[in-house]
């Protein structure tokens, strides 16, 4: 049981997290419902990375470690982009393998605050109670964990990718076709040989300074 409602949790904190990262609130119920409906996704991509980073363990521990950095977002993956659990693990592996080191850090990070809170448990639990110390200490680390993760796929995944626009283009003047422009000094010519001058009638040029019939200036 204990397992089914961590499995729930974690995929209810990637919500949350968008929401909270797009200035947005989701309650509790809100985030555990769309963790509800996606729940074997889940679940089939939780063993299915367990099962492939224990392997990876198994047979060398780095591969183990390398596993567990690509396979770490398959649950925001599963629960934002609506996917089942083997796309989850592979929209997981395309964006982890960009990050594996800043991964490797946060799981590093975790896993020493970890030890200390089994140390701090293993004493307390020579007078009595310290299992419980321990799991109530667990607990808010987990949720932490999954917050992390969750938050680094939200704002540096695909769905943060800003949606392209045309700004750009409908910024830049429109460019005058070799047609238009020839079309537009045709019509300035003609627009200028329809003047005349105001001595003798004549005709000018455009641009013309001096009637070219009677040499008045214009």
């Amino acid at each position: 049981m204990s397992a089914v409602l961590s499995v729930i949790a974690s995929g209810a904190y990637a919500p949350v997290v968008k929401e909270a990262v797009g200035g947005q609130r989701l309650t509790i119920g809100e985030a555990l419902g769309h963790a509800y409906k996606r729940f074997w996704s889940l679940v089939g991509g939780a063993i299915l990375v367990v099962l492939v980073v224990l392997l990876g363990v198994v047979a060398l521990v780095v591969p183990g470690i390398i596993l567990a950095t690509w396979y770490a977002y398959t649950t925001p993956a599963i629960m934002l982009e609506n996917k089942g659990a083997l796309d989850g693990m592979a929209a997981s592996k395309a964006f982890g393998r960009d990050k594996k080191w800043s991964t490797f850090t946060i799981f590093l990070i975790f896993f020493m605050v970890y030890i200390v809170v089994g140390v701090v448990g293993g004493l307390l639990s020579l007078g009595g109670g310290g299992r419980v110390i321990q799991t109530l200490l667990s607990i808010p680390l987990s949720a932490w964990t999954s917050v992390v993760i969750a938050y680094i796929y939200v704002t540096h995944g695909p769905s943060a990718a800003a949606p392209v626009t045309q700004a750009a283009a409908s910024s830049q003047p429109p460019v005058e076709s070799g047609m238009s422009a020839g079309a537009s000094a045709g019509a300035a010519e003609m627009a200028g040989t329809s003047l005349f001058c105001a001595f003798c009638g004549s005709p000018l040029k455009a641009g013309a300074k001096f009637c070219a019939n009677c040499g008045k200036p214009v």
